[in-house]
C-alpha cells in the first residue's frame, strides 16, 4: 500500500511540474527598441509608400519566406489599413496589419503575430508578437528621416533563440537600405 501512495505522489508531482512548464512556455516578456535613420536620397512619401507596400516586406523581413494573401483592407482619403496573412515556414503562420496615415509626417503602424506549432500537436503554439510604429518626416537639407519604435513580446522559444529587437531593427535597416538601392 505504501508503494502505491508513493507512485501516486510522484505522478502528482510530475503533473504539477508539467503544468508549471506549460505555464512558463506561454509567458511573454516585453522588449522594446528604437531606431533613427536618415535617407538623404529618398523623399518621405517614397520611403513611406515603400514601407507600406507589403510586396516589399519579404525583402525586409527574413521570416516572410512563404506565400501571403490580403485578408482585409480599408481606406479613405487620409489613411488606409490592410491585414495580410502569411506563411513563414513549416508549421508557421502569421498575420500582419499595416496602417498608413499621411500628413506632415507619414505614420505607419505594423502589427505582426506569428505562431509555430510542434509537429503533430495543436498545442502548445509558440507565438511572437511585435508592433512597430514608424514616423517618416522631411529632413533638413532634403531627404527623409525615419524614426521607429518596436515593442515585442517574446515567448519561451524566442528567448531561447535570443530575443533581441534592437538587433532585429538593425538587420531591418540594412535590408531596407539594400532594397531601396535596388529599387
Amino acid at each position: 500500500m505504501r508503494g502505491a501512495w508513493w507512485r501516486g505522489r510522484a505522478a502528482r508531482r510530475g503533473a504539477g511540474a508539467l503544468a508549471v512548464l506549460a505555464a512558463l512556455l506561454t509567458l511573454r516578456l516585453p522588449r522594446t527598441a528604437r531606431l533613427d535613420a536618415d535617407f538623404p536620397q529618398h523623399s518621405p512619401a517614397h520611403l513611406a509608400h515603400f514601407l507600406a507596400d507589403f510586396t516589399n516586406h519579404p525583402k525586409l523581413y527574413p521570416h516572410l519566406s512563404g506565400s501571403w494573401w490580403i485578408e482585409d483592407e480599408w481606406n479613405n482619403y487620409t489613411m488606409w489599413r490592410y491585414a495580410v496573412g502569411y506563411e513563414c515556414g513549416e508549421r508557421c503562420a502569421g498575420r500582419a496589419t499595416l496602417e498608413h496615415r499621411a500628413g506632415a509626417a507619414h505614420r505607419l503602424l505594423l502589427s505582426d503575430q506569428r505562431c509555430q506549432h510542434l509537429p503533430w500537436l495543436p498545442w502548445p503554439s509558440f507565438c511572437e508578437y511585435s508592433e512597430t510604429e514608424t514616423e517618416i518626416t522631411a529632413r533638413g537639407g532634403g531627404g527623409a528621416r525615419l524614426r521607429e519604435e518596436t515593442r515585442e513580446r517574446c515567448g519561451a522559444a524566442a528567448l531561447l533563440r535570443g530575443c533581441a529587437p534592437a538587433e532585429r531593427r538593425r538587420r531591418h535597416l540594412r535590408a531596407l537600405r539594400r532594397a531601396l538601392a535596388a529599387d
